[in-house]
């Protein structure tokens, strides 16, 4: 209860509070994305630690000004200046933090599907493969693309499929939008697992 209690409060505190706390101390943050980034797997929460500073800043940008929406990230983007944003996003890229066990292994079918997809793609399905964008083993790629591996497979099957429904429409030239709608549930699972069964992305 205590990231709700966190989230509660800040959805009620009036602008000048929240840039009181707008902080490199961070409590609202840490109160879902943990004290090191970490992330919570449970409540489809990303792992921040280590991610491009220039991708969350412009996840920060993009609720502040409603081209992504989540209703509490919404209203605390919105509460903070370009600054505070920017400050916020260089600190959760510049930390680290042990990567979390998934929650549930995939079985040896899944597994060898997640791979393909990420390293080949489906030529069948025109889904090209994921480190094609993010990098080897999804490791990310500085200033283009952030870094999967080791996010949580929760967290990732829920924006495949925001993707898929245009609930998320932040991507730039749709590339998102037009891979995830070719993808069917048995392959959303199966990459999200395999990204979610690595660990060691490299902090930018």
């Amino acid at each position: 209860m205590k990231w709700l209690t966190a989230v509660t409060l800040l959805a009620v505190l009036p602008r000048a509070a929240v840039a009181a706390v707008a902080a490199p101390a961070a409590p609202p943050c840490e109160a879902c994305h943990g004290a090191h980034g970490e992330g919570m797997a449970a409540a489809h929460v990303p792992r921040l630690a280590g991610q491009a500073a220039d991708y969350l800043q412009k996840q920060l940008d993009d609720y502040a000004q409603g081209r992504r929406d989540n209703p509490v990230m919404n209203n605390f983007a919105k509460q903070l200046t370009p600054q505070q944003r920017a400050q916020f996003a260089a600190r959760y890229a510049a930390m680290s933090a042990p990567y979390l066990a998934q929650t549930a292994a995939l079985d040896a079918v899944r597994l060898a599907r997640g791979h393909k997809l990420a390293h080949q793609g489906d030529e069948t399905k025109r889904v090209p493969a994921c480190d094609g964008c993010h990098g080897p083993d999804g490791t990310g790629v500085p200033h283009a693309a952030p870094y999967l591996a080791g996010q949580s497979a929760e967290y990732l099957a829920g924006a495949l499929k925001a993707f898929q429904q245009g609930t998320r429409k932040n991507d730039a030239g749709e590339l998102m939008r037009s891979v995830a709608e070719r993808l069917d549930d048995a392959d959303v699972a199966a990459v999200s697992g395999y990204f979610g069964s690595l660990s060691g992305a490299p902090d930018h």
